[in-house]
């Protein structure tokens, strides 16, 4: 396993059903306690999947009860990897371990708040409107899906709570963002929070719709499925990481990661997506100017240059000690 074995918990899948085209959605109850831990909306775990270790998805359980877990998981094309095994091996009665509910996508305080799925996108998003639902504040849901035969979640949606917040987008009839710019983002308002999750296209076309329309950058929260950033590293170099607590330096070459060789030196760390996309891998910086290449730091973050993603960003200092 590629992350600490302390806390792991776990769980037996209690249901496997399709919810829409090409997804499928599993219930999880743990096995040795009768309740699992508690989580915030926009919270995610690591499944361990056989073979290939921990994959993350998002949490979205219709309540925080702790009775159950819920993910949906869409099999991307080709897939070989971890949404593969899932449709095509996990079964209700098997057993799994799950890490418990992390949060680095959190719903934050604001008087009204705008949310865009695009595709499984939706899996944080409706766990958000629900508990926005319930605290009566005010919010707009926007689902963008290829069709409407990939949506997830419909009676949900369309539940009496939700159906008046939520707007369906369907790219195959020419609705969808590029085409059909909700009028919520036309006017921006600073008392509005955007929060999105799906695919790089979908968020960076939100962002060109934001900054035509003179929103302020941060206000707009985000998860992506992947980094874009990881394809262009043509530009790196070699550079050491030196351990705060030993003084045990270690050479990190123009192909590697800083998370290939601590695990190679036996340094105990948390690691989850390998990708800069979930922030199970940030480490406290203590000397050196990391290279940022993730996408879970914000600007102002990645600015005071105090965390580093151990999974896929660099250095541009020849040395980078780090809390570990």
């Amino acid at each position: 396993m590629t992350m600490k074995d302390a806390g792991l918990i776990p769980v037996t899948i209690k249901t496997a059903n399709i919810n829409g085209v090409g997804n499928i959605s599993l219930q999880l109850v743990a096995q040795q306690v009768s309740l699992l831990p508690a989580y915030l909306p926009g919270a995610h775990i690591d499944v361990f999947i056989p073979e290939l270790g921990p994959r993350q998805y998002s949490l979205c359980s219709e309540n925080s009860s702790g009775e159950y877990y819920e993910i949906c998981v869409k099999l991307a094309e080709n897939s070989t990897g971890g949404s593969h095994f899932i449709h095509h091996h996990f079964r209700p009665g098997d057993n799994l371990m799950i890490s418990a509910p992390r949060n680095h996508f959190p719903l934050p305080q604001a008087g009204r708040y705008l949310l865009f799925a695009g595709g499984i996108g939706i899996t944080p998003l409706l766990a958000m409107a629900e508990h926005l639902a319930e605290q009566q504040i005010e919010f707009e849901l926007h689902y963008s899906v290829s069709d409407r035969e990939h949506i997830a979640f419909l009676p949900r949606l369309t539940a009496p709570a939700l159906a008046k917040h939520v707007f369906f987008h369907d790219s195959s009839a020419n609705d969808s963002l590029r085409h059909n710019t909700p009028l919520s983002l036309l006017q921006p308002d600073e008392n509005t929070r955007v929060l999105a999750c799906g695919p790089d296209g979908f968020i960076q076309r939100l962002k060109d719709i934001m900054q035509t329309h003179h929103w302020q950058e941060n206000q707009l929260s985000f998860e992506r499925f992947s980094n874009a950033n990881l394809n262009n590293e043509t530009d790196s170099q070699a550079f050491h990481i030196q351990l705060n607590s030993t003084g045990q330096r270690y050479l990190v070459g123009p192909h590697q990661t800083i998370a290939e060789i601590l695990l190679s030196a036996r340094v105990d760390i948390m690691l989850s997506c390998e990708q800069g996309i979930c922030g199970s891998c940030i480490t406290d910086v203590i000397d050196g100017i990391p290279d940022h290449r993730d996408c879970v730091l914000t600007e102002e973050e990645k600015a005071e240059n105090t965390q580093i993603t151990l999974c896929c960003s660099r250095s541009k200092s020849p040395v980078l000690v780090l809390d570990l």
